[in-house]
């Protein structure tokens, strides 16, 4: 598994075109596009088509009145579904290739042991089963699942032990909602802290499932100016449960807007967190599918290829000091994980 495949269509570098100023935007994908191609990634990697899903796909997550109020509104747009959230003319059509993208490569995944990364948009982890999850004002610029589509089509198609690692810097409520009464997908998501940052309702530590789920849902909260020696603190925590659960497959919420100066919040991520991050991923000998969620410019132009770089093994062709953080900040970091730790010990019996 030492390749990388880049999944990838020109749709989502000119669909879903929001009419107004908006940072979830098709020029998105060409920056990131561009950086692939700086850090001389471009050749090194295999490039992939998207694939369609249809419109029936999307009850594998969603619920049908939900995926019926979505087409209605996109024969009306453009218009929005919330202030964040936003459908134009071809925006369903670009979401239905990000979807199917998503549930196709990550089976291909798990049979065929083969990594990906899906640069595709728009982003999903923030919209539950029936639109706007876990008490959030809006949808985030979400429009349908992608990642928890692939999870779910992993576990039908007969798989078990899907882990859901969610490194984008908001947290994953979309995903945490469909998946939090369950043990066959153990979500993690290191984000930061909500009383600082959007979702605001969720993202807490206490929220570690409910029945079978109990112990599958893991929240890692980092409080703000947060660097990469708390960030890899977070990391090592995940990675080390992951071992535990020895999943048949890693999917990746991948954002990166956790990255300096990214603009939507405010950790302080440089791209040696997130080439780290492919490294620990790529070590632990499991197939990978990282779908693209949030990052809107340094995180694209600088946390991307880093990434990438580290699921090849590849040296990080981008040159960051590493960003160090207050001591309280870190102090703050480690009895959060603290906490967790007592929590996956009473469930599990393990960590």
């Amino acid at each position: 598994m030492s390749s990388l495949g880049i999944v990838y269509g020109e749709i989502f570098a000119t669909g879903h075109k929001p009419w107004r100023p908006h940072p979830e935007h098709p020029v998105r994908l060409r920056k990131a596009l561009r950086a692939i191609a700086r850090y001389g990634l471009k050749n090194v990697v295999e490039w992939f088509k998207p694939v369609k899903a249809d419109i029936k796909d999307l009850e594998v997550v969603h619920a049908k009145g939900y995926i019926d109020y979505v087409v209605d509104l996109v024969s009306k747009a453009p218009a929005e579904i919330d202030p964040d959230t936003y459908v134009v003319k071809d925006s369903l059509e670009t979401a239905l290739y990000a979807f199917g993208s998503a549930i196709h490569y990550s089976l291909d995944s798990i049979e065929k042991k083969n990594n990906y990364l899906l640069l595709v948009r728009p982003p999903g982890h923030h919209t539950g089963i029936g639109g706007k999850a876990c008490g959030a004002p809006t949808q985030g610029f979400c429009l349908f699942n992608n990642v928890a589509g692939a999870a779910k089509t992993i576990l039908n198609n007969g798989y078990e032990g899907v882990v859901i690692l969610d490194i984008d810097v908001h947290h994953g409520n979309g995903t945490q909602e469909i998946f939090y009464k369950q043990d066959k997908v153990l979500f993690i998501s290191i984000h930061q802290d909500p009383k600082s940052l959007y979702p605001f309702n969720s993202g807490y530590i206490d929220e570690i499932g409910e029945g079978r789920g109990k112990g599958y849902n893991i929240n890692i909260p980092l409080p703000p100016m947060a660097g990469d020696d708390c960030y890899n603190k977070a990391l090592e925590f995940a990675i080390n449960l992951i071992k535990d659960y020895d999943p048949q497959i890693i999917l990746v919420s991948a954002g990166f807007d956790g990255y300096k100066g990214d603009g939507m919040a405010e950790l302080m991520i440089s791209s040696n967190t997130y080439y780290n991050i492919g490294i620990k991923l790529r070590e632990l000998g499991k197939p990978v599918v990282s779908i693209l969620e949030g990052g809107y410019g340094p995180g694209l132009e600088y946390g991307l290829p880093a990434f990438v770089a580290g699921l090849l093994g590849m040296k990080n062709p981008v040159h960051d000091r590493e960003t160090k953080s207050l001591p309280l900040t870190c102090n703050d970091v480690e009895r959060v994980l603290s906490e967790l730790i007592k929590v996956v010990r009473n469930l599990w019996g393990t960590a």
